[in-house]
Formats: structure tokens, sequence, C-alpha cells
């Protein structure tokens, strides 16, 4: 929360300023007119340093009263030396009201006033006219200042919130836009094997059965059965059971079966890094993993590495290939549905894994690999 980070910056601002005050005095040679003056300021800069050391998550009252306490035995001590030291009462003031809860905003003024009070008594004046007329206008002074700083806490308060609210309603609008940018390219995608499927289907009402509107029927049917469980894939959140997945074992099997079924001549070289474990679900994984691969795969022209990596506070993949590379315009897209560069290809499967990684926790990047192609960086952090 932004107060207990505001109330730190007040602990190191009033250290500097008791500094400060303290070289001031100094040059000014008031320690040798008032040796009592500069032994408080030691003092309190030693508790006020002692207290940066000391940190909590919580305000404490002690601090806005350790500096009303300071000021007023300064006060007592330069009494109609320097008056001007009164004024320092507006900043504990001030940032105790806007730290604090509402109902005791008026308990710094009150201490403040006390002792304001206090000092004019012990020097035998407090019931003079003018003396009473002093403590009136300060205690006056201190409650206006706390006012004020309970204002401004109730108006940043109330900033906060709505831009918070903004923020959700950006979150909302941003989905909603994505959501019907998805529909529309599923629309898109289903509209182009449903005109053949249709053309098709009227062919044979009209008595022509021609084999190949038949095998347009079925590759059309097998396309869009495909379009549909990819996009299920995507959509679906992931709720899968989840489990211990190795993924140096994951990797081995996966890769050793992709050699077995690829029957071209490029070559993948695999860094296995040993144990690496994670909380996933393996079905959903080998999925994601896969599809990243295969991408890789098609698009090499030569060579394919997959490199597994760990340490302490992480576990990652990175897939590289030695293919054309990706511009700026395509790494920025990459992970959008439907977005694909091949001619045949639907645009999910880099989608599709986008979206099992990051619902497992991990994050999946895309860059240029030395090899001159693209590379995919999986991480996963390792939970303690």
């Amino acid at each position: 929360m932004y107060a207990a980070s505001f109330f730190n910056h007040y602990r190191i601002g009033r250290f500097i300023f008791a500094l400060a005050l303290l070289i001031a005095f100094q040059i000014a040679g008031l320690p040798y007119a008032v040796p009592s003056l500069r032994n408080i300021l030691i003092i309190y800069i030693s508790i006020v340093l002692l207290r940066l050391f000391v940190t909590t998550k919580k305000i404490n009252y002690f601090d806005f009263l350790l500096d009303i306490v300071f000021i007023s035995a300064m006060v007592y001590i330069s009494f109609g030396i320097y008056s001007f030291l009164t004024l320092i009462y507006l900043f504990p003031i001030f940032f105790s009201s806007f730290l604090i809860k509402t109902k005791k905003i008026f308990v710094f003024p009150a201490i403040a006033a006390i002792l304001y009070s206090a000092v004019y008594y012990s020097y035998g004046i407090m019931f003079e006219r003018e003396s009473f007329l002093n403590i009136s206008l300060h205690l006056f002074a201190f409650s206006l200042i706390a006012l004020a700083g309970d204002n401004l806490k109730t108006r940043m308060e109330q900033q906060e919130s709505y831009i918070k609210r903004l923020e959700e309603e950006k979150i909302k609008t941003q989905g909603l836009e994505r959501l019907y940018r998805v529909s529309a390219d599923l629309a898109h995608e289903l509209r182009n094997p449903l005109a053949s499927i249709s053309a098709a289907v009227q062919f044979l009402n009209e008595g022509k059965t021609d084999r190949q509107f038949i095998d347009m029927l079925m590759t059309e049917t097998k396309r869009l059965t495909s379009l549909v469980n990819d996009f299920l894939l995507f959509a679906r959140p992931a709720n899968a059971p989840r489990e211990d997945v190795d993924l140096s074992e994951m990797l081995a099997e996966m890769l050793a079966a992709l050699v077995n079924d690829q029957g071209s001549d490029k070559t993948i070289t695999f860094t296995n890094a040993g144990n690496a474990v994670i909380r996933a679900n393996r079905t959903f994984m080998e999925l994601a993993v896969n599809n990243i691969i295969r991408n890789a795969v098609e698009a090499a022209q030569t060579a394919v590495t997959v490199r597994l990596w760990k340490t302490l506070s992480e576990i990652g993949i990175e897939v590289e290939d030695d293919g054309a590379g990706m511009n700026e315009d395509t790494r920025d897209k990459i992970f959008e549905p439907f977005f694909t560069t091949k001619p045949n290809g639907t645009g999910l499967g880099l989608a599709i894994a986008f979206r099992i990684i990051t619902s497992f926790g991990g994050t999946l990047n895309a860059g240029t690999s030395p090899l001159g192609g693209a590379k995919f960086s999986i991480i996963f952090p390792i939970k303690t």
C-alpha cells in the first residue's frame, strides 16, 4: 500500500531535515549560545537514525509523537529567540493526518497544542491575553493542516480507486475486443471449408457422384474437425489436474518419436540438463512443446536445437532453428490465434502453446536464434 511506502519516505526525510538543522545551527553559532539545543538535536538524530533500521510494515504513532515532543523541546529551549520553530509542528501534523485514520487526525494537533501551551505555562505567561491568542491561533493552524492532510488523503484514495476501476474496465474491454477478433477470425476460417462442403453437397444432390466431390467432403470435414478441436484447446481454461512433470524425460521421449516420424534429413540436437520437474499437466505440456518443436522443424533448413536448462530459481527450454527467422511484425503477432505464415496453417498451434504454458505459470517468448532462424524460450520458476 502507498501509505507504508510514504511513511518510510517520511522517516528518511525527517532524518535528513534534522541533520540539516543541526548543521545550520552549527554554522549560525547557536550551539555556543544555547548548548542544550545542540544536545537535544543530537539525541533526536540518534533516535531517528535508529528508527530507520527498525523497519515495520505498519505506521507507528510513536514517530509522530517523537517529532512533536522534539519540536516542543526546541521551542522551550529557544523560546523568545527563534519563534519560527513552531512552524515545524506543521510537518508531523500534516503527515500524521495523511497517514492515519480520519477519526484520529486531531490527536496530534491536540498534543502539539497542549505541549505548546505547556511551554507558555513554564514561562508563567500562559494566561496573558497575547499568549492565549497565540496558543489559540496555533491550535487553529494545527487543525487546518490536519484537515488539509486528511482531505488530500481522501482525494488520493478516490483517484487511486478511480484509476483501478479504469484499469479493470480497460482489461474487460481488451478481453471483449480480443473475443470479437478471435470470433471473426474463426468465422473466416470456417467459411472456406463450409463453402467447399456446400458446393460438394450441391453437386451430389444433382446426381453427380464424382469421387472428387466425396474426397472434397472428407478433406474439408477433417479440416473443420481439426480447426474446432484446436479452437477448443485454445479456449479451454487450464483446469486440468496437475502432476509432477519431468521435462527431461518428456523431451527425450518426444524427440525420439519425432525423429522417427519426420522422415527428413534435418538434424535435431538435444542438450539435456537432467532432472527438471515442474507442476503441470503432462498431456497439455506435451501438446504445447510439441507444437513449438514441430514448427521449428518445419521452418528449419537443416538443423534444430533443443536445450533444457536449470538454475536454482528457474527451469527453461530453448528451441532454435536455422530457418528464415521472423521479422519484428511477425514476432509481435506470433502468439495471436489464427495468425499464421503457412499456406495451410490454422494459426492456433503457437497460440495454444502460449495459453497452456502461461496457464501453468510459465512464460513463452519468441526471438532470433544465433543459428539465423527463430528461437522460442519457455521458462518456469522453481517454487520453493
